[in-house]
């Protein structure tokens, strides 16, 4: 050959022209990229910290002998209580989905290996017939694996959304009682305590309003992630 002729370089990737497997790659990169992330949480689905409060916020108040204060917390408490789900669970189906994922994928890949290398001189109408079986096989094995690593991506980013929505809210709280307790040690000495309960109670309803949006921004994040994957 010329050496004027340039080589063939091969743009096909190992699901290209399956239809199945190139639509759930399609989705797993979907999935990955967090885009279905509402952008009051951008940046939470993938890289969740430890946060540097305390981990119940409320127990400050009994500490600082303001637990008559707890009950104008208890909207609070609520919302803080049902996002704590239960992470190690949530952890252990992600990777339940991912051991999935490969097994199927390793299933394809022996199939293809298997296709290539058993009949290598069989032909003829019979054979291409066979050989086509074989391929929709191997995309349809490839495809599943591909679904179940999308699977487990969606499980182990909503997780990791709910835990760090969470731990905004339970800073946003922590915030609030440490001013409560500013408020409570300075305000106590010239005033009662319906003025300082008051001033807790419209506190609060501010805090809850913040601490709504994020749990709106939660809902509406998880709620694109489901759409995503139907």
């Amino acid at each position: 050959m010329s050496d004027l002729v340039a080589p063939v370089t091969s743009t096909r990737t190992a699901w290209t022209g399956a239809s199945l497997a190139e639509g759930f790659q399609g989705l797993y990169q979907a999935v990955d990229s967090g885009s279905w992330v509402d952008q009051a949480l951008a940046g939470g689905a993938f890289a969740v910290e430890a946060a540097a409060t305390v981990l119940d916020p409320f127990s400050a108040l009994l500490s600082n002998g303001l637990g008559w204060a707890m009950e104008y917390f208890e909207p609070l408490r609520q919302v803080l209580d049902r996002l704590a789900g239960i992470p190690d669970r949530v952890a252990s189906h992600a990777a339940t989905w991912g051991n999935m994922g490969g097994r199927l994928q390793a299933m394809a890949a022996e199939l293809q290996s298997s296709l290539a290398g058993d009949l290598p001189d069989w032909q003829g109408a019979a054979a291409d017939s066979y050989r086509a079986l074989m391929v929709n096989n191997v995309d349809a094995l490839d495809g599943l694996g591909l679904l179940s690593h999308a699977m487990s991506s969606a499980t182990q980013a909503a997780g990791n959304l709910v835990q760090f929505t969470r731990e905004i809210v339970r800073d946003l709280i922590a915030d609030l009682v440490a001013r409560v307790i500013v408020w409570a040690a300075e305000s106590l000495l010239v005033v009662t305590i319906p003025v300082v309960a008051a001033q807790i109670a419209s506190a609060v309803v501010k805090w809850a309003a913040r601490i709504l949006g994020y749990t709106t921004a939660l809902i509406s994040s998880l709620t694109n992630l489901s759409r995503l994957m139907g």
